[in-house]
């Protein structure tokens, strides 16, 4: 009887203690990715270990709650990566991301590629060399998501007849995204440009500026601006200008053709950040 004990339930008794410490410690440090919107960092189905967000910069990957579930007691958490730190001023032309007039380079982002194959050896050579298999191969000109990478290859090898990305025209602007106003003429391919706001950050209050920041004011920092007959009031008093409570961070998916990031939810405040993502377990 002591040998089967010593042998196997006392093995399984530590063991149960251990699988229960260790979930303790970790259970709530761990996340399910759902969906392709961070792709190539982590995909669908993949597990993500999260820690306590301190000194964010940029490149950062965050889990935060969305800012456009602010009437909700549980909101929803999403997670992107960190692009635009506060105080930083964000472009994005042409699919290109531009951060204080800066270019960069987006070797973490991914995109949809138009590709064209022309016949059987290309398709083989998409297939083989790229990895890329059409699901229809009758189909000569579709859509892949690859890495900026993987992009910059093809283009660089031009072994392919026709490669480029897919781009939405520039007057083609959508009010669902952040700001939420016609008076922007934005899509997730042609975005910006406008300053993200730092804690202190005082703002000149013209009706540009307002309609512009006017989801942040309402939801974010808890404040009251209006425009009467004789000019901007905050919180009731008659001003020209307003000062920023909060820092805020702007996220961008490292797919960027899914614009479920800071592109429609807008910038989020510091208050808003959950944690930090640090990597991939499996």
């Amino acid at each position: 009887m002591k040998s089967f004990v010593y042998r196997w339930l006392l093995p399984l008794g530590v063991a149960i203690a251990c699988a229960i410490v260790l979930w303790i410690y970790f259970g709530n440090h761990i996340y399910r990715i759902s969906g392709r919107s961070m792709f190539p960092f982590a995909d669908d189905g993949d597990w993500v270990y999260a820690e306590t967000p301190k000194d964010i910069q940029s490149g950062d990957i965050l889990l935060v709650n969305n800012p456009l579930d602010y009437k909700r007691n549980n909101p929803r958490q999403s997670y992107s990566r960190c692009l635009a730190t506060p105080g930083s001023k964000i472009q994005i032309y042409n699919k290109r991301l531009y951060i204080n007039d800066e270019l960069q380079q987006g070797i973490n982002c991914s995109f949809d590629a138009e590709i064209l194959l022309l016949n059987e050896s290309e398709r083989k050579v998409a297939a083989e060399r790229y990895k890329l298999v059409p699901e229809n191969q009758t189909l000569v000109n579709t859509k892949y998501v690859v890495s900026q990478n993987l992009f910059n290859r093809m283009v660089e090898d031009k072994i392919l007849s026709h490669v480029k990305q897919s781009v939405l025209p520039i007057y083609l602007y959508d009010d669902k995204l952040f700001p939420f106003s016609h008076q922007f003429h934005y899509n997730k391919d042609f975005y910006g440009p406008f300053t993200i706001p730092a804690k202190g950050m005082k703002i000149k209050l013209t009706t540009s500026n307002y309609l512009l920041y006017k989801f942040l004011f309402m939801h974010a920092e808890k404040s009251k601006v209006e425009f009467r007959n004789d000019g901007f009031y905050v919180d009731g008093n008659k001003s020209d200008a307003y000062i920023f409570k909060h820092d805020y961070y702007f996220l961008l998916n490292d797919y960027r053709d899914d614009p479920s990031d800071s592109r429609t939810f807008g910038p989020v405040a510091d208050d808003e950040i959950v944690a930090r993502i640090s990597s991939v377990i499996f």
